[in-house]
This record gives C-alpha cells, sequence and structure tokens, in this order.
C-alpha cells in the first residue's frame, strides 16, 4: 500500500523506528524465516497481493501510525501473525491518540480525535530447534468530536510453530482477527468492520550449498461486518513454489510461480445454467534477485508475468439484492518490484520502493486492484535512544470489474493517492516507546466524490512490562 510502503518490517500495529518490545532468542530461527519470507514473496497483509510483491531487506522502516495499512514490502512470516517472539512472555501496553483535519477521510472534512488504548501480548516455547508461541491483542477505536464513526473494539488472536527439520524450515500457523477498517483505499474510513481468518503453511528445503527449494499453502477469508449481501466478503486459496539460487559473492536469484484463486460468495452471477458465485483467477512468474553491495547497499528486484481474470464471463451480476452490469476486464501484463536501501553513513540512510502489482482488495468494490507504487524515507538516528524520519509515497490505483454494494454506493474506479509524514521516535528506557508523527494524505480519484486531503498528528506511547529471555 502506499501508506506503508515504508512500513516493512513491523509486526502488529506498532509504529516507529525502533522496536521497543525485548524480544530474545531463536534469533537463528528469525532469520532463516526472514529468509524463506525473500524466497517466497509472502507478506503479512490481511489480504496479500498476488502478483509482483516487493522483497524485503532486513532493516525495518518507519511509519506513521495513522492507518491500519499493510507493508508493500514482504515481511517474514504468515497473514496475521507476527512470527516467533522468543522465549518467555512479552506484555505491551500501548495508547495511540491522533488528531485529523479530515477523521473520516471523506467529504465534507470532519476533523476529531481518535484513540486507541491496546493490550498485545505473545508467549513463545522453545522445544528444541522448534519454536511454538501464541499471541493476541485486544483493544478500542474511541473517536471524539464527531458523530459520523462509532467506537468499537477489535480483537486479534493466533498461533504458530517456527520449524526447522534437518535441511528444512519453516512456518506453520492461524490467526482471527476483527477490527474496523482504517484502510486507506476505503471509501467508508473507520465506518465498517471485516473479520479476518487465516491458516498457513511455508516451507524451504536446502539442496546444496547454493539450491534451494521453497513453497507454501494459505488460506484466507474475509467478512465484512456491515449490510447482508456481504458485496465486500471473499475467501481464497494461495500456492506457490519456487527455486533459489545463490552465495553472498554472487547473490541470490529466485523462480517463484503463484497461484491464487478467490471466491466472492456475496456476488451471484447470472449465467444460462443459473446462478453462480463470482471469483478471480490469479496466475504470476516472478523472476527475482537479491545482493547486498558491500556493507552499505542492499538491492532486491523482481520482474513478473501476471494474469488476472473473472472465473465467470457473464456481466449480469447480483450484489446487495440489485442486479448490475459489472465489466469483466482482467489484466495480462508485467509487473516489476524494485526494493533499495543505502546506508549513507551510521546514522543516516534512505530507502526506496517501487513496484506494479494486483490483488484482491477487499474494502474496494471491485474484483480486483492494479496498483503501481512509488516511496522513499530518509531516516537519521539522532543517538541511541532518539531517531527521526520523513517519507513521501504516491500510489496509483486502478479499479477492475468495479461494482455498487451498500457500503460503496457507486463505482470507483481509479485513485492516485499522496502521502507526506514525519516522525520522531524515542526509547524512554528499556521498556517506555514514543512516537510522534505528522502526517499529510491526499486522494484525487475517478470519480471525484471520492477525493479527500487530510492532515494528522499523533503520539504513540507504549509500555513493556513483559518477561523475555
Amino acid at each position: 500500500m502506499i501508506q506503508t510502503a515504508m512500513a516493512g518490517g513491523l509486526p502488529r500495529d506498532s509504529a516507529g523506528v525502533a522496536d521497543c518490545s525485548a524480544r530474545a532468542g531463536f534469533q537463528g530461527l528469525r532469520v532463516l524465516a526472514s529468509r524463506l519470507a525473500v524466497a517466497l514473496g509472502l507478506a503479512t497483509a490481511p489480504v496479500a497481493p498476488a502478483f509482483a510483491q516487493i522483497v524485503p531487506t532486513q532493516q525495518a522502516a518507519p511509519r506513521a501510525g495513522d492507518d491500519d495499512d499493510a507493508p508493500l514490502r514482504a515481511v517474514a512470516g504468515l497473514p496475521g501473525l507476527g512470527g516467533f517472539p522468543g522465549r518467555g512472555l512479552s506484555l505491551t501496553a500501548s495508547m495511540l491518540g491522533r488528531y485529523e483535519s479530515n477523521l473520516g477521510r471523506r467529504q465534507p472534512a470532519d476533523d476529531g480525535y481518535r484513540l486507541r488504548p491496546q493490550l498485545e501480548g505473545a508467549y513463545g516455547l522453545g522445544l528444541g530447534r522448534q519454536g511454538l508461541y501464541i499471541e493476541g491483542s485486544v483493544a478500542r477505536d474511541i473517536f471524539l468530536n464527531t458523530d459520523r464513526l462509532g467506537d468499537r473494539d477489535r480483537y486479534a488472536v493466533g498461533a504458530g510453530l517456527a520449524y526447522q527439520l534437518s535441511r528444512c524450515t519453516g512456518q506453520a500457523g492461524a490467526s482471527w482477527r476483527r477490527s474496523l477498517q482504517f484502510l486507506t483505499d476505503a471509501l467508508d474510513f473507520g465506518g465498517f468492520q471485516q473479520e479476518r481468518t487465516g491458516f498457513g503453511l511455508t516451507a524451504s528445503c536446502r539442496l546444496g550449498g547454493a539450491l534451494s527449494v521453497q513453497g507454501s499453502v494459505i488460506r484466507q477469508l474475509v467478512e465484512t461486518e456491515r449490510g447482508a449481501g456481504g458485496a465486500l466478503d471473499f475467501n481464497s486459496w494461495a500456492y506457490s513454489a519456487g527455486l533459489g539460487f545463490g552465495n553472498a559473492g554472487l547473490g541470490n536469484f529466485s523462480l517463484t510461480g503463484s497461484i491464487t484463486d478467490s471466491e466472492m460468495p456475496g456476488r451471484l452471477v447470472i449465467t444460462p445454467t443459473g446462478f453462480q458465485e463470482d471469483g478471480l483467477k490469479q496466475r504470476s512468474v516472478r523472476l527475482g534477485y537479491q545482493r547486498a553491495i558491500g556493507s552499505r547497499i542492499n538491492v532486491a528486484l523482481g520482474v513478473s508475468y501476471i494474469n488476472s481474470a473473472p472465473i465467470l464471463e457473464e456481466t449480469l451480476v447480483i450484489v446487495d439484492d440489485v442486479i448490475q452490469i459489472v465489466p469483466r476486464e482482467g489484466f495480462e501484463g508485467l509487473g516489476y518490484d524494485v526494493a533499495v536501501d543505502l546506508m549513507i553513513s551510521p546514522r543516516l540512510s534512505i530507502d526506496l520502493t517501487a513496484g506494479r502489482n494486483t490483488f484482491v482488495n477487499p474494502v474496494v468494490g471491485s474484483q480486483f486492484t492494479l496498483a503501481d507504487t512509488y516511496a522513499a524515507a530518509v531516516r537519521y538516528r539522532l543517538n541511541d535512544r532518539y531517531g527521526v524520519a520523513l517519507g513521501i509515497s504516491r500510489r496509483n490505483n486502478s479499479f477492475r470489474g468495479g461494482f455498487v454494494s451498500d457500503v460503496q454506493p457507486f463505482v470507483r474506479i481509479s485513485d492516485k493517492i499522496d502521502r507526506i509524514f514525519g516522525q520522531f521516535s524515542a526509547n524512554l528506557g528499556r521498556r517506555i516507546h514514543l512516537t510522534l508523527d505528522v502526517t499529510h494524505n491526499r486522494r484525487r480519484s475517478n470519480p471525484a466524490i471520492a477525493n479527500f486531503t487530510s492532515t494528522g498528528a499523533g503520539l504513540n506511547l507504549s509500555y513493556n512490562f513483559g518477561r523475555g529471555r
């Protein structure tokens, strides 16, 4: 996503340059999991882009805390899970407070305040070379000075296993979460809930000193808790398999194939043989390359062939009990991904990201989104405790197969979303972490009724009182 193009590497809803949680133990498993994600192109987004995904580098990048957008660069792990936290118990209490000049990101603008008290925890258990963990969080979104948005609770729970068996490593796990949707693509920002369930398995096996094979199977279910028709609901199976080859001097090459089949149970297509559920077939092949150039430059590149097409050709679709004509536009062409990290000095670094991909978007009334993204972030570490960051990004969305629903009363064709943010981050001792940020977001849409501009400022304060070892 454009708003989180700089967000790779930060799990859950935390923000900032430094991670305030005290994570310890099983670092080997975490490194292996990260390498696995590089090879597979997995993402922790609730709905992972199907193709042309940005592969990650090893360093986390800054992000502001004004939305729940998923990182553009893939992060090690399975959707909805933060990964093995180390042995022992970790608990974090946090309070996010924000003022926005356009709280609901719509027209007309309505300023207001958003608060989110949150408690999250994780427990990791070491079993020989395996790591078993459970994690969860409970929070509440509270709105002040506005009548448009209503307070709601948010919940998340998940469990996973990071395993290492002979030459193979991987992860298995499942997660469930329910929350209001603060995704920038959403027309009704913060105005409706979604429930997300996911589970999956990944594996990477070494065949020799330079050759490896990888694979994954991931199941996701998304249900929108507003309206009777479930127009934005979808279920998907995603499969990937690939080969990796390389070494430290040559760099790492990968060839990965992906298949994603999605069903839209809330959209019934009228066919000559009766009603059938709508759906989407997505296929891709990606050639990737990653290399560290000295100690200051890390480059990850990829080019993909992408084919996204509806499973049915008929254009008469029943959505929320209304018959409408839905165009059957697919996409067949090239995608790409570029991620470059430059360490100018021990204190100063620059992160550059660009890419084109297609993905099922569960908050937009369309079959899928074709997105072109460009982003850059600069961060400067003042000392061991304080840091600052600046970021700018743009995403161009083209919505394919648009329709009208209870959640979205008009067809959206395209968006241009621009974002600028500045951030100050501080570790106040071992357990207290503070982040201040200022953000400016602008969306220019076709149709123009979806335009918005919003400027905001936020404070996120967290305290870790868990125990790790």
